[in-house]
């Protein structure tokens, strides 16, 4: 394989680890703009870039590389340059390099990842590629995540032939994960002084009963419907109350639900409906108005690694980092749920350990990083040019 001499992707993860690109903060648009600036310097002059800002506080980069042919082979690189606030950590923004690990909040969530694609993308670009390279970068992924979704929208947004997303996986391959909604349920009773309580209806009390009804028939539930595969839902908020000797006329419970690709958020909603009118049927349970509101609702991703350009890309990074890649679904949520609801066949694979990732302790191996960025260039021209191109002159 010839040799090619890639952007410095420890560095790019340096320069972005050193934005404080907290999600939804004003920070999130410098990062942005770093980005640009790191393509402007790095890759070929023909690269696009364009700026989604149809959320107004979560800006998305969308870059392409190569042919604009509609039938060329087509691949996309995809991560999010947000991060959690940094809790704990004593230099959360430093990007120090120290005993071969690079420091700082995002260096293994997300930044270690983004800086490899970037890397990989900006060499590609100055390589003649006969298909399609798209790079896609958000800044709301640890929040609401409204802006892919919004950005794949657009008209003339890309569909290509797969999608790496450079999550921290250890160098593995992440095929698949389920969807997530939150929902939540609130009380509406009627407040009156503690000392006469017979004169209010408690909504704490509806929402606890609620709630212990709650724990046990939705997982019955979940276990009668459709989906095939491990499924969870957990009781997470609960909140009410307006003083101590007041009879409460508002309380709310939110529900964390894990689904298969099968289901879906309404699905989940329609399970509360049926658990609240269980609910009245139980005497002591308070005369409350109750509603429910999807506060979120993101959909799975389901395993397409058997797809041409993602079997293509997979053997490549394989070939990259000398040893087969586990491939195993992920626990959590990721963007790749939206690349399957747009048809985009999409699959994890970056640098760093998720364990670190939102930990006072995260950092991400220098050495990791940089073999991601190799492997994912490798990746790339596996996909669009069938295995080796030669480099512009």
């Amino acid at each position: 394989m010839a040799s090619f001499l890639l952007p410095d992707a420890v560095a790019i993860a340096q320069t972005l680890v050193r934005i404080p690109s907290v999600s939804g903060s004003p920070a999130v648009f410098d990062v942005v703009e770093a980005v640009k600036h790191i393509l402007e310097e790095s890759a070929d002059p023909s690269v696009t870039v364009h700026v989604c800002t149809a959320v107004p506080d979560a800006p998305v980069l969308l870059a392409h590389a190569g042919s604009t042919d509609p039938e060329a082979p087509s691949f996309m690189l995809s991560g999010h340059i947000d991060v959690v606030p940094p809790a704990g950590m004593e230099a959360p923004f430093s990007g120090d390099v120290k005993a071969g690990r690079l420091l700082g909040r995002g260096a293994t969530d997300m930044k270690g990842g983004a800086a490899a694609a970037i890397a990989a993308f900006a060499q590609a670009s100055k390589e003649n590629l006969p298909g399609s390279l798209w790079l896609i970068l958000s800044t709301d992924e640890e929040t609401n995540v409204r802006g892919v979704k919004a950005a794949l929208e657009e008209a003339g947004a890309p569909r290509p032939d797969a999608c790496l997303i450079a999550e921290p996986t250890e160098l593995e391959i992440h095929s698949a994960h389920r969807g997530d909604a939150w929902i939540r349920v609130d009380f509406e009773g009627r407040s009156a002084h503690s000392s006469r309580p017979h004169l209010g209806v408690n909504a704490v009390d509806a929402a606890c009963l609620f709630a212990v009804k709650a724990r046990k028939r939705l997982p019955e539930m979940m276990k009668e419907g459709p989906a095939k595969g491990p499924q969870t839902c957990s009781i997470d908020l609960i909140s009410g109350g307006a003083a101590e000797n007041v009879v409460p006329a508002h309380a709310s419970v939110t529900i964390d639900f894990r689904f298969q690709g099968e289901e879906t958020g309404r699905l989940q909603e329609e399970r509360i409906l049926r658990v609240l009118e269980e609910c009245r049927q139980d005497p002591d349970f308070p005369d409350v108005k109750a509603s429910t509101t999807i506060t979120g609702d993101w959909p799975a991703l389901a395993d397409q690694t058997d797809a041409p350009a993602c079997r293509r890309a997979i053997a490549a990074l394989t070939e990259e980092v000398g040893r087969p890649l586990k491939t195993t679904p992920m626990s959590g949520w990721g963007e790749g749920g939206y690349m399957c609801a747009f048809g985009i066949p999409a699959f994890y694979f970056g640098p760093g350990e998720g364990r670190l990732a939102h930990t006072p302790q995260e950092s991400a191996s220098v050495e990791m990083i940089e073999t991601a960025a190799r492997a994912i260039h490798r990746a790339v021209r596996a996909v669009l040019c069938g295995g080796e191109v030669a480099p512009r002159s």
